[in-house]
């Protein structure tokens, strides 16, 4: 039997299908499953649900300030937003890639570009955001970079305080405040930083000042009394302004005495005086009654309570009670005590939120770019219909 000659085709190795896929060592396979997983349609559906649960729960079981603390200004909960942002981008972009620019795929691609960075934005403001109030009297002026010159205060992860720099300063705080004939009610006037790197403004219920990316808002505002305390030899031996709170009656009007604030209730109570860390030598109870034909003036009234050794007031043991205009000296026991004036404190909301000027101008140009694909698909409508 002939055994058949093999043709010179035979000898030629396997021809190969085209496209030729590319030999990849192992090793680079490790990069694209990588990319498949950043990509998959299913880690989006995955982490938007995780999203949504973690907001759900974070504004149902805290609230306010403890939300931020175990939630949302979280790091686990804000790389779970950076891996959101990575997912659309691997999605979209990686399926827009190399394709021809159109209207339509302009405004697209312009749209999830400021989706990308408005969740890049929120990630970044709640890492390093802070919002606080501090409170000040007239003429006073606080290290803005003093955790203790705030009555409250919320911060981001990331934040320092290094960032505020310089003093707040109260100037002046103005009653019945007008623009253009509209009435203000109260108004601000603030100076902030240091040195020859100084704002100075007025702010009122529309106007903020801001400062380096800090903003200064009006929240409330009260009086203030100067009140010295004397021995009978006329000797002062403290003097220091004691801001008060306002009351409202049961007639509606407001009396304004030493209180704290219970939830949005504020109750009388004493102060010790002078507060520490000086060495207390009362307690007082103050309290100040307007006059109508003057501007910062009225009556003062005093209650003084002894001390225990620990500091305590001893309140069945009444040293004085009584009341004074503002300026006149009130005795009481072994001291005098004097309300020498009438000023405002003020409480300011400070806001440093770097976020928002990622946020802000990109929900306006995602908007443009959803208006220009609506025009795109308008136009590539009526090219059809012709």
């Amino acid at each position: 039997m002939d055994t058949p000659t093999p043709s010179p085709a035979d000898n030629q190795p396997e021809q190969e299908a085209y496209p030729v896929e590319p030999r990849y060592h192992p090793i680079h396979k490790i990069p694209r499953k990588i990319y498949d997983f950043l990509a998959s349609a299913r880690l989006a559906m995955v982490l938007l649900v995780t999203i949504l649960a973690c907001c759900i729960s974070g504004v149902t079981l805290w609230r306010g300030a403890e939300a931020g603390r175990m939630v949302f200004g979280a790091l686990w909960f804000n790389s779970i937003l950076v891996l959101l942002v990575v997912n659309i981008a691997c999605c979209f972009f990686g399926r827009i890639w190399g394709r021809r620019v159109t209207l339509i795929s302009f405004g697209m691609i312009l749209f999830h570009l400021c989706f990308v960075s408005v969740l890049l934005g929120v990630v970044y403001n709640s890492l390093f955001y802070f919002r606080g109030i501090i409170r000040l009297t007239e003429g006073e002026a606080l290290p803005s970079g003093d955790p203790r010159s705030y009555d409250s205060y919320e911060q981001g992860r990331f934040f320092s305080f290094s960032r505020l720099k310089g003093e707040t300063t109260l100037i002046k705080m103005h009653a019945g405040f007008k623009i253009g004939g509209e009435d203000k009610r109260a108004a601000y006037e603030v100076a902030v930083g240091e040195g020859g790197d100084r704002s100075k403004g007025i702010i009122y219920i529309t106007h903020k000042l801001s400062h380096h990316g800090v903003d200064y808002f009006n929240d409330r505002e009260g009086y203030s009394l100067l009140v010295i305390l004397s021995d009978n030899q006329g000797r002062e031996l403290y003097g220091g302004h004691v801001p008060l709170q306002s009351i409202r009656q049961k007639n509606g009007s407001f009396k304004y005495s030493t209180g704290y604030r219970d939830g949005e209730t504020v109750k009388q109570d004493v102060i010790l005086f002078p507060p520490p860390p000086d060495k207390p030598l009362v307690a007082l109870q103050l309290g100040y009654i307007l006059s109508k034909l003057k501007e910062r003036s009225g009556d003062a009234e005093f209650a003084l309570f002894p001390l225990d050794l620990n500091d305590k007031p001893l309140f069945n043991m009444k040293i004085a009670e009584g009341k004074s205009p503002i300026g006149n000296k009130f005795a009481a026991g072994n001291y005098q005590i004097l309300a020498k004036e009438v000023r405002y404190w003020v409480g300011m909301t400070v806001r440093y939120e770097p976020g928002n000027a990622i946020v802000l101008p990109s929900l306006w140009v995602g908007l443009a770019g959803m208006m220009i694909t609506t025009i795109g698909r308008i136009l590539r409508g009526r090219r059809k219909r012709i």
